[in-house]
């Protein structure tokens, strides 16, 4: 009687271990299975992109006052490794384009007015170069060259991507007073004018498509 009693529970014990054994394999199997990183190239759509810019008055008489318009972007590339983002864009300065004024309420004038040395001297910086350092929840770090001048800034911007392309697009502000434009800056001669304000608004919208 006691050789059937040990007999059923060494056959039991062996059970249990096998269907153990059974469950620790999978479990390792799992834990090898890893998730796919995604490494990918983008390049700009040039038709489907564009920034929107606003630009306003601070002080005196003209406080509140701003205008707005568009710049384009002639170039970009972003690369994709994972959850990391870098890249680098162009912006052609000679595409400032005024839009909340016509001819007939001056707006040669005030786009002559941003192209000349007072705001971006666009004869000479005829381009904005924009390098996307890093990424990082949903806020990017950029190096921008502005009339000469280096400057970093880091600003949200939302980037998606699906296996055509990518889309980043962004509302934020960025401070131009480290580039020291004259037209930013009160005129002694007229202070009662106020200034234009060195921070400018954006809203960022670029296409790019998976190469």
């Amino acid at each position: 009687m006691k050789k059937v009693i040990y007999g059923v529970l060494a056959f039991a014990a062996l059970t249990f271990t096998s269907c153990g054994g059974a469950e620790s394999t999978d479990g390792a199997i799992d834990a090898d299975k890893k998730e796919e990183v995604v490494v990918a190239e983008y390049q700009l759509d040039q038709e489907n992109s564009k920034i929107e810019w606003a630009g306003s008055w601070i002080g005196g008489q003209n406080d509140g006052n701003s205008h707005n318009g568009v710049v384009k972007i002639t170039d970009g590339t972003m690369l994709q490794d994972g959850e990391k983002f870098n890249g680098h864009f162009t912006v052609d300065m000679k595409t400032i384009d005024v839009q909340d004024l016509d001819e007939a309420s001056g707006k040669p004038k005030l786009q002559g007015h941003l192209a000349n040395e007072d705001f971006f001297n666009i004869d000479k910086y005829a381009v904005t170069d924009v390098k996307v350092m890093e990424y990082i929840e949903g806020n990017a770090k950029l190096m921008l060259i502005v009339g000469g001048v280096e400057m970093i800034r880091t600003v949200p911007i939302k980037i998606e991507t699906n296996d055509k392309g990518m889309t980043m697009k962004g509302d934020f502000s960025i401070d131009f007073g480290d580039v020291e434009m004259k037209g930013m800056t009160v005129n002694p001669e007229k202070p009662e004018e106020g200034a234009v304000s060195t921070e400018i608004e954006f809203k960022l919208h670029a296409e790019l498509m998976k190469k």
